[in-house]
């Protein structure tokens, strides 16, 4: 599946969050990483590429079909995504079963019985089997963060886009999950992410986008960019974030 953007942009009142940012990424990019400095428009640009914001100007290709700006068309799109957020976005009320099986039946019309097996597997495989039926007020900030993982993929994405999907954690809880998702990388699952995990950017993306102040300033080869950066901005970025 290849993805496009033609001068894409995204305003909110006077704040440029995106700026003409055009980008390509083809069949071949298995997983690309957005990083860049804090409010340099990652989290919007995901945003934008998922279809849980429209642009004010320019445009999202999938597969060579325009995605619609209208909220209500873009419904489709976002079903075929999943989504991981910084904060865990659980419903407080529901067991951990519960929140998976839900959106499983009323967003991807899958029947109870095919919803709670299709729970219990991803469940399990994030090594959450003994914790079914907690409500996530009891299970801890990484299995909260798990349970969310599960829910993304439990309707079998073809992207999962996750927006910071550690930031909330300590560092124990953020290497099971930032493992969880290299494993699901592995497996084959395509990946867009934002992220100051550096060390992981590097490692587990073959494509990489670097924004700031809404701006792209550098993309590529995951590898190349991070050796041999051709902008200023990227080299002393890196050159801070790297050294610790």
């Amino acid at each position: 599946m290849s993805i496009e953007t033609a001068s894409l942009t995204k305003h909110y009142v006077e704040t440029k969050a995106i700026d003409n940012v055009s980008v390509s990424i083809g069949d071949d990019v298995q997983v690309l990483a957005l990083i860049g400095p804090s409010g340099g428009g990652k989290s919007t640009f995901l945003r934008l590429i998922g279809g849980l914001e429209s642009p004010t100007f320019g445009e999202v290709t999938v597969n060579g079909i325009t995605l619609p700006v209208d909220d209500s068309a873009l419904r489709e799109w976002r079903k075929k995504n999943g989504f991981l957020f910084q904060s865990f976005n659980l419903f407080p009320h529901l067991t951990a079963e519960e929140n998976v099986i839900l959106p499983l039946a009323e967003v991807h019309q899958s029947s109870q019985e095919d919803a709670k097996n299709r729970a219990q597997e991803v469940l399990s495989r994030f090594g959450l089997a003994k914790h079914l039926g907690k409500q996530p007020g009891q299970l801890s900030g990484g299995q909260q963060q798990r349970v969310a993982l599960a829910r993304a993929i439990a309707h079998k994405p073809q992207w999962l886009l996750l927006d910071e999907p550690t930031s909330a954690l300590d560092p124990e809880m953020k290497a099971e999950v930032l493992d969880l998702i290299e494993e699901l990388q592995k497996s084959g699952q395509k990946i867009i992410l934002s992220t100051h995990e550096m060390g992981f950017a590097r490692r587990a993306s073959d494509h990489v986008i670097f924004l700031s102040d809404g701006q792209k300033l550098e993309e590529g080869n995951a590898e190349e960019l991070f050796e041999n950066p051709k902008t200023a901005e990227v080299k002393l970025f890196l050159e801070k974030v790297m050294k610790w």
